[in-house]
């Protein structure tokens, strides 16, 4: 499960160069400066946000990279849903995400006319609804085209749509470890929402189940289900001794570090830990998975196909 010694060279090596030039350096643009479109349709890769430096070039960095090199013929850029990362990244690290309001008004005022808007949420909560949603709605009749690109867990195969769901699975066994032996298994910690039950969890959780795959997930968000509680007691009917926590969020930012793999005592971690689990961790965020990274392509994709 550990990175290939070389990738994990050259990665620190980027790292380096992204960290220097910022988003730049991935010929990426956060939409604040004044230069020339190089055409006249955009995709737009709006993420959550993480303040952890590495798991930024990792996760998000990687991402939006890849949709470059993928869709030469559009621009792309960068925006934030978060106004906590992005006022803590500009006093702390002097830099500077826009939100997806802003780039869409620098994107109408330099005269695009397509643009797309390709989320890396992962399921359709409700950040995706009031950050992303809600924001491209204001922009109605501002392009000749503007589009959403859809989450990771969106369809469910219905009237000839894809499953979003099975997908996403097929992407997600690429990090699983061996789980043959009876009582070991995965542990995935989600978002949740505080205010708003997400069943995307439920039926990611039932794919897990019909493929045979030893997993079980759960989300950090104590009111939302399946949570911590949930967690456990899945476990106990399973008869688990050995897990292995996994983010299952696109960054391995705060909630992956400290919630999930902290050593505060009230971590999963070390809450398993007590219970008398075998314990390991996988501090990785789902954008360094290139399964979900070519979810994302694929998304982008099929929004220009019509698909939505």
């Amino acid at each position: 499960m550990k990175m290939n010694f070389l990738y994990k060279i050259a990665m620190s090596f980027a790292l380096s160069v992204s960290l220097l030039l910022g988003a730049s350096a991935f010929g990426l643009s956060n939409a604040s400066a004044q230069e020339v479109p190089k055409s006249q349709k955009a995709i737009v890769v709006v993420s959550f946000g993480t303040t952890f430096a590495e798991a930024r070039q990792l996760n998000i960095e990687s991402v939006e990279k890849r949709i470059a090199q993928a869709f030469p013929e559009y621009d792309v850029y960068r925006a934030f849903t978060s106004k906590i990362v992005m006022k803590r990244l500009a006093e702390n690290s002097n830099i500077h995400v826009n939100d997806l309001e802003t780039v869409l008004n620098k994107l109408k005022k330099d005269g695009y006319k397509e643009v797309i808007i390709q989320t890396t949420h992962l399921t359709p909560g409700e950040e995706y609804d009031k950050k992303v949603v809600a924001t491209v709605e204001k922009f109605n009749g501002a392009f000749d085209t503007l589009s959403i690109g859809r989450p990771v867990l969106f369809f469910h195969g219905e009237n000839g749509k894809p499953n979003d769901f099975t997908i996403a699975v097929n992407a997600l066994k690429k990090q699983l470890p061996a789980l043959q032996l009876q009582g070991k298994t995965v542990v995935f910690m989600g978002h949740g929402s505080p205010h708003q039950h997400n069943p995307a969890y439920q039926a990611l959780q039932e794919q897990f189940d019909a493929a045979g795959l030893h997993v079980i997930i759960g989300v950090v968000e104590e009111t939302d289900h399946p949570n911590l509680q949930d967690v456990e007691k899945l476990l106990k009917e399973r008869n688990i001794k050995k897990i292995t926590l996994m983010p299952l969020m696109l960054v391995a930012g705060d909630h992956a570090n400290n919630d999930m793999a902290g050593d505060e005592k009230d971590s999963w971690k070390n809450t398993f830990l007590a219970d008398g689990y075998q314990v390991e961790t996988y501090v990785h965020g789902l954008g360094e998975n290139t399964g979900i990274q070519d979810i994302y392509v694929q998304h982008v994709r099929d929004v220009i196909k019509g698909l939505k």
